[in-house]
């Protein structure tokens, strides 16, 4: 695999007196890298989840990349380390942070940590929009509007089930190729000029149907996100809701306390879920 020639990352100085190694012992050596590189993975790995080089690994323990390469393959074959082809390896962290901001990048975010995210177009088709749905974008329940339904993934991961309703004024801005590949927000940018989302999470139990969905357990946790987009004249754009299984991602996001420069009183809008001009959507 090919190593990423970026700059060091910021992570504790190697001690090579910490990661001796006895060469008298009958363990092979890649087993005694391989277990020291364990703890490591443990202790956590601080920045963007990036995993030091084979050269760096060569150094630290005074061996050759072949015996490295050992070690590296059989942590990535026990799921605690991946490689990616032209940016190095990466520890698998339980969840991954998807952060909540002005530009809701989810897509760009995944690529950073070497897991790009990909969708499978499940519906794409004009039918009556859910009544649940017919408020947010401002129709009636029995008239057309634009279902598309995704599921986005990070290799075999499943980030999360999507169900995206889109108002019938701003349907034709979609094709339904471009929606197997692309942000639905950079496409409907195209026809109307996007101001702001309302976001809202909550935390839940998978029922049948979306245990189903997102290929887990009957009962285990999920995080819902309802979500609606404006275009600046006010009026809806798209709505919908996302499922993502509990233990892959979390929802973080960062809420401003300080009031806004003119000294109006009124409580900031949050650049969190509040938010959004740029997303996976």
């Amino acid at each position: 695999m090919g190593e990423s020639t970026a700059a060091p990352r910021d992570k504790a100085p190697a001690d090579p007196a910490e990661h001796d190694l006895d060469r008298s012992s009958a363990l092979p050596l890649y087993a005694q890298v391989k277990r020291r590189l364990q703890a490591i993975i443990r202790t956590g790995v601080p920045g963007d989840g990036k995993f030091y080089s084979d050269q760096e690994l060569c150094a630290m323990f005074g061996v050759s990349r072949f015996t490295v390469r050992q070690a590296i393959q059989e942590l990535v074959a026990q799921g605690l380390l991946r490689r990616v082809q032209g940016q190095g390896t990466f520890v698998n962290t339980d969840k991954f942070d998807e952060i909540f901001g002005p530009q809701m990048d989810f897509k760009h975010q995944w690529e950073r940590i070497g897991r790009p995210l990909t969708f499978k177009l499940r519906r794409f088709a004009m039918l009556p929009c859910p009544e649940d749905m017919a408020f947010h974008l401002g129709v009636s329940a029995d008239q057309s509007v634009l279902h598309i339904e995704r599921v986005r993934q990070a290799g075999q991961t499943v980030a999360s089930y999507d169900f995206r309703y889109i108002h019938p004024d701003f349907a034709a801005s979609i094709t339904e190729v471009e929606a197997a590949q692309h942000s639905l927000l950079d496409l409907l940018a195209r026809r109307t000029s996007l101001s702001h989302a309302q976001n809202r999470l909550e935390a839940s139990l998978a029922d049948a149907r979306t245990a189903k969905l997102l290929g887990v357990a009957l009962d285990s946790p999920v995080m819902v996100r309802e979500l609606a987009y404006y275009c600046t004249e006010g009026l809806p754009v798209m709505a919908g809701r996302s499922y993502s299984p509990g233990g892959v991602l979390r929802h973080a996001f960062t809420v401003a306390l300080s009031p806004p420069a003119g000294g109006n009183t009124n409580p900031p809008v949050a650049p969190g879920p509040q938010t959004a001009l740029e997303d996976h959507d």
